[in-house]
């Protein structure tokens, strides 16, 4: 299987928000307007995406990566966080930011892939969210 990964544009938003319930659809068209997520495709399909942003306006962020549960385990995630990763790397910026909530099993793709914890939130009634980070220098 080849997974290719790409900024994400119009003919994808349909897909965007049926699978990004964080986000209305009028939201997620900004982002996909100003190429803040990337979509991974098989076989021609949109199968799962990246969305990311800036923390403190500063540090790319990268806020939710979500894959087709059938395609979960199948290097779709992979492909794109390393597209993403290589997308900063190129933009000059020499660290990247994510998090996880810590039931959540992308922590473990996360720190595989070279991310380290670097703290959590502690929210009233929810999980603790792990923050990660990870060098590109």
């Amino acid at each position: 299987m080849s997974v290719t990964t790409r900024v994400a544009d119009t003919s994808d938003l349909a897909f965007l928000a049926g699978a990004d319930t964080h986000l209305t659809p009028e939201r997620l068209a900004d982002l996909v307007a100003v190429g803040r997520v990337l979509v991974g495709v098989v076989d021609g399909d949109v199968v799962g995406f990246l969305r990311w942003g800036l923390f403190w306006d500063l540090v790319p962020f990268m806020n939710l990566l979500w894959v087709l549960p059938e395609r979960r385990g199948t290097g779709v995630g992979t492909a794109l966080v390393d597209a993403w990763e290589g997308a900063q790397h190129a933009a000059g910026h020499d660290l990247v930011l994510t998090s996880t909530m810590s039931h959540e099993r992308s922590q473990h793709l996360y720190r595989r892939l070279g991310y380290v914890d670097s703290g959590a939130l502690l929210l009233p009634g929810e999980p603790a969210e792990l923050i990660l980070r990870k060098s590109l220098a």
